[in-house]
């Protein structure tokens, strides 16, 4: 699944969203016109994002609420449909791995490794580097999504079955959850996801981080999802 999409492809729909906290601004907001509310902000420490040290959790993560069965699992593609942001030494990575990419590509996909990434590399700290670029997308979705709508950069690391190989991008292992200016948030991608999958239910009985957990896990490591759910008790 895809995640992290680019600016212009976001929908500015995250002010809609009945679920999370209505006076919570996403990063890429215009300015406020109302009061901001005064709630208590969370931090965590102790999680396994080294370049983010202080990692801030938006409210968005703790109050959007699901129906009873969903969960990320049902994935069928809808948010790899924009591509995904990725960090440039994981593009440099599955540049390395091209043939193996390729091999597991349909015969419908674009197999020239030239033209799988954006040419111009973005700023941006929320990355290991600093720097991320896009995948490219198609009228399919993103470069590499199969017809089964399936990741090849996710069969490729299942069949290779290699420890500490990895060639699907972060954000889209990490979907619905987000990192975005240095904070933890729930990306307003999944309001276009199928029912059952991650889209939000306004006043669900289940929490994200019931729902999210192996996401969670994804992005904060173990002792930080321990301290997220402590957080999310208080």
């Amino acid at each position: 699944m895809g995640a992290r999409i680019d600016n212009g492809a976001r929908t500015g729909v995250f002010r809609a969203l009945e679920a999370v906290d209505g006076e919570s601004d996403p990063p890429d907001a215009g300015p406020r016109t109302g009061p901001r509310s005064t709630e208590r902000r969370v931090v965590l420490r102790r999680h396994h994002l080294s370049h983010l040290p202080r990692l801030e959790v938006n409210a968005s993560i703790f109050k959007t609420r699901y129906a009873p069965g969903s969960s990320p699992a049902h994935c069928d593609g809808t948010c790899c449909s924009n591509g995904v942001k990725l960090d440039v030494g994981l593009r440099d990575q599955i540049l390395a791995n091209a043939d193996l990419v390729q091999r597991a590509m349909g015969p419908q996909q674009d197999r020239d490794p030239s033209s799988w990434f954006e040419e111009t590399e973005e700023v941006d700290p929320d990355f290991p580097s600093g720097r991320c670029v896009g995948t490219q997308v198609r009228e399919t979705g993103c470069v590499f999504l199969d017809a089964e709508r399936r990741c090849v950069l996710q069969s490729v690391t299942i069949a290779e079955a290699r420890p500490g190989f990895d060639l699907k991008p972060f954000f889209c292992s990490a979907f619905p959850v987000t990192v975005s200016g240095g904070a933890l948030w729930i990306d307003e991608l999944c309001l276009e996801a199928p029912g059952g999958c991650c889209r939000p239910t306004p006043g669900g009985p289940l929490r994200v981080v019931d729902v999210c957990k192996t996401e969670l896990r994804h992005v904060l490591g173990n002792e930080g999802l321990d301290e997220l759910r402590l957080a999310a008790r208080e």
